[in-house]
């Protein structure tokens, strides 16, 4: 018997620390060859788009796929979990709250093994739908002491500023510029809907770290050229989705300033394979792209809480 879930109900069910405990451990044993990852795909119509990704948990023994549509600017997302032994569905589930869980859990994680835990100052670019569990996420794994955040509206960062200090209970300031937001900012994440540079490479201090968790297109930059010659190490959650959905990389890698073999995915970093920070004054670049395998590990969570639970509305399949 399948269960169908809402985004009601992963919304009142899990939390932002079960996700993060969740989307670590999958880095790990996927690091360690016990996952596979699905990479995007897209199906551009005249309406609009549909994409699919999906992944494996073999030590779990689920396999699934994500889909989700974007017609006239709304986002529709699902996921199908099943098990790897019978093929039967287990699960089906709405995921734009899942969604915003698993990437907010993907930054953190990285921000884990890509800095250290002193009082962290942080910058934000965007403020969006994603914007404030990035926050959330991070709160959890470092020690923030101070917020400024930057959003081409005012009212909206302003607003935004507010709510996340209340949120957070951390200071949280409205910046007036990106480059205000970025400068002496130990984390800077970017997660605005743009299409052009809004970091530049000479804002940032010896030893930031830069997450971008923006667009998925090579058509899209979130930082300028001079931000990806100063980083020291650029880490990845796909190398395979790299070049067809970061336009800062696939720049690069078109100028000879990057090769893609430079590239180190989070989940070698995370399990071990391969070092994060080497030391305090290394500019660090991760772009996040979202992955169907992360997915599949978030929508194995919302299944096995609803399981416990008791919730959800059985189907016969």
């Amino acid at each position: 018997m399948a269960i169908f879930l809402r985004d009601t109900e992963v919304s009142e069910t899990l939390s932002m620390a079960q996700m993060i405990e969740k989307i670590e451990s999958m880095q790990s044993y996927y690091g360690n060859g016990e996952a596979s990852n699905l990479p995007r795909r897209k199906l551009i119509a005249s309406s609009g788009m549909l994409a699919v990704m999906g992944g494996g948990l073999f030590y779990e023994g689920v396999l699934g796929v994500k889909t989700y549509t974007v017609v006239k600017g709304q986002y529709s997302f699902q996921v199908s979990l099943y098990d790897a032994e019978t093929g039967k569905l287990l699960c089906y589930t709405q995921a734009n709250r899942l969604g915003q869980l698993r990437t907010g859990a993907t930054s953190a994680v990285a921000a884990k093994y890509l800095t250290d835990n002193s009082d962290i100052t942080v910058g934000i670019i965007g403020t969006g739908y994603q914007a404030a569990t990035q926050l959330e996420a991070l709160s959890i794994v470092r020690n923030i002491t101070n917020i400024r955040a930057f959003s081409r509206t005012e009212s909206s960062r302003k607003l935004f500023a507010e709510n996340m200090s209340n949120a957070l209970q951390v200071p949280v300031r409205a910046a007036e510029s990106a480059e205000e937001t970025v400068r002496n900012s130990d984390i800077v994440i970017c997660i605005a809907a743009t299409m052009d540079p809004v970091i530049n490479g000479d804002w940032l201090s010896d030893g930031s770290t830069i997450i971008a968790a923006g667009p998925t297109t090579w058509r899209a930059k979130e930082v300028d050229i001079s931000a990806i010659k100063r980083a020291d190490k650029i880490i990845v959650d796909s190398a395979e989705q790299a070049p067809m959905e970061s336009g800062d990389l696939s720049n690069a890698v078109d100028q000879g300033i990057v090769q893609l073999s430079q590239l180190i995915e989070l989940r070698h970093v995370v399990s071990g394979k391969q070092p994060g920070r080497d030391n305090n004054n290394q500019i660090i670049y991760a772009k996040l792209m979202g992955t169907g395998v992360a997915d599949v590990a978030a929508a194995k969570l919302a299944y096995d809480t609803a399981k416990r639970l008791g919730i959800g509305t059985d189907m016969e399949w």
